[in-house]
């Protein structure tokens, strides 16, 4: 019998799983609200959400590209401007 199915693609998989794990770290940093170290969560939140994008591309998964792409510029990018670097 002849296995039809999509070959694993090992740098998506790796890339979804380090996203997930970016971020659970980086809302669990956000959700603490320690002021001296809160504002870094966003740091792993925008790494969670440019992997995203990558992996999402690997599998030709178009909804999670626009989902995360849109995550990363408007939420991310926002929350690092606003509390990192003003």
């Amino acid at each position: 019998m002849q296995n039809l199915s999509v070959p694993e693609d090992k740098l998506a998989k790796t890339l979804q799983l380090t996203s997930s794990a970016c971020a659970i770290a980086g809302g669990t940093i956000l959700a603490a609200n320690i002021p001296a170290i809160s504002k870094y969560g966003f740091i792993f939140l925008a790494l969670s959400s440019s992997q995203m994008p990558i992996a999402s591309l690997r599998t030709k998964d178009i909804q999670m590209i626009i989902y995360s792409g849109s995550l990363f510029f408007f939420v991310d990018c926002l929350g690092i401007f606003r509390w990192i670097l003003s």
